[in-house]
């Protein structure tokens, strides 16, 4: 089955709001990508949380008490949810959310200002390090928020958002310009 996100249709590549010089944010959809839910069995987080740490070359997001997201970019079929299904069999149970979720990047010197505009999470670099993920609120979606890097976040919201949710973030983009890639 092809995985086709939901902003496919939506979202145009280009320089767009104020122009002052290099955009302040930069957007991007995260796509393809392979999103499983993680969720540890009763009594099991312990060893969850040792069998995600031996895992390679995937990202893996805390989404909640003994709940994390694993998530490979590139990949367009369930290799992904197959092999934690299996791996992870006797301590936690899995489920694909590749389809159910759209993934956005937000980069840029502008990019904390931009989503303080929407969440009440503190994003200051001391507050809020690199690798750390907080479960909010923004334009009235359901967001989980990671910090990624110096000036990088990545957000995934609902697919059934995601559409609503894009228009809010650009037009909140405007005043910074932004970059589509």
């Amino acid at each position: 089955m092809l995985r086709v996100s939901a902003l496919s249709g939506i979202i145009r590549q280009g320089r767009f709001g104020a122009d002052r010089g290099q955009p302040g944010v930069t957007l991007s959809l995260l796509h393809p990508l392979s999103i499983v839910m993680v969720m540890a069995r009763k009594g099991k987080g312990p060893d969850l949380d040792a069998a995600l740490l031996k895992l390679k070359n995937v990202g893996v997001r805390w989404a909640g008490p003994g709940q994390y997201y694993v998530e490979a970019t590139g990949l367009a079929d369930d290799t992904l949810y197959s092999d934690l299904k299996t791996r992870l069999r006797d301590i936690a149970s899995v489920s694909d959310q590749s389809h159910a979720r759209v993934m956005l990047r937000i980069a840029g010197p502008k990019a904390r200002a931009l989503l303080s505009k929407g969440t009440p999470v503190d994003l200051h670099p001391a507050v809020f390090a690199t690798g750390k993920s907080a479960l909010t609120q923004m334009a009235h979606v359901s967001v989980h928020m990671t910090r990624t890097g110096t000036d990088e976040f990545t957000l995934s919201v609902f697919r059934g958002f995601s559409e609503s949710f894009w228009e809010w973030l650009t037009s909140q983009a405007s005043e910074f310009g932004y970059q589509v890639s």
